[in-house]
């Protein structure tokens, strides 16, 4: 396909170009599920639950009370067409942190999915402000339940509420994680080398303390860019 049809077909589905460029961006109005945006959004994976928008939020949809391998059945939407080099970030929502569920707000770099294996890069926060709060890199290896902690920060300085700023990118083998401008953690890898932005979330909770509700917590906008390869990496 010559270069100035797949612009075409790029700027038809809803991307716009600056030169070698493309960005997408929604404040998910509307009421979808699953998560589609006149087919811009993507999931095809059978082991993992969708991304449903409501009330002006993208949120999941797990049942927060899965056990095993099936609790890591997080929900995840992508987009298309994206080349390897990426940035992306979202306003998050946290109307009702709860510290008995694991609530984590995920954005995602490189993502491939198909009905039984799913890859990509998975850089995301805990809903939690205070000592309990973390920011994790996690890279997506296949199979539901496996995957490989890339980075593993803990603390107060790694809290996340409503109306901050979540923003991932990965340039060449770097990937790095910010919150409002700051940058949060930062680790290197080679194994995926392709693939597409989007948005995850997840919902854990513990045993006895009864079930987390997704619509306490999700993104309000998103965007995602495409970043120009920088020769000499």
């Amino acid at each position: 396909m010559n270069r100035f049809l797949f612009l075409t077909l790029l700027a038809s589905a809803g991307f716009s170009m600056i030169g070698f460029s493309q960005t997408y961006s929604t404040r998910f109005e509307g009421i979808e599920n699953p998560l589609s945006e006149a087919g811009k959004w993507t999931n095809n994976g059978l082991d993992w639950t969708q991304i449903t928008k409501k009330d002006g939020v993208a949120c999941g949809t797990q049942t927060g009370t899965n056990a095993g391998i099936f609790k890591f059945n997080d929900s995840y939407a992508h987009l298309n067409g994206f080349p390897p080099d990426q940035e992306a970030w979202g306003e998050v929502r946290i109307t009702k942190p709860d510290a008995s569920c694991y609530q984590e707000l995920e954005i995602l770099l490189r993502f491939t999915g198909s009905p039984h294996r799913t890859t990509g890069y998975e850089c995301f926060a805990r809903c939690l402000t205070g000592a309990s709060s973390y920011v994790q890199i996690v890279r997506w290896d296949g199979p539901l339940g496996k995957f490989t902690y890339l980075a593993d920060k803990h603390g107060t300085n790694y809290g996340m509420k409503t109306g901050d700023i979540l923003k991932a990118s990965v340039v060449g083998n770097v990937i790095t994680v910010s919150i409002n401008g700051i940058e949060k953690a930062r680790v290197t890898d080679d194994t995926f080398k392709t693939g597409n932005p989007g948005i995850g979330a997840y919902l854990a909770c513990q045993s006895g303390q009864g079930i987390g509700s997704n619509l306490d917590f999700g993104f309000a906008s998103f965007t995602a860019k495409a970043l120009a390869a920088q020769a000499g990496r």
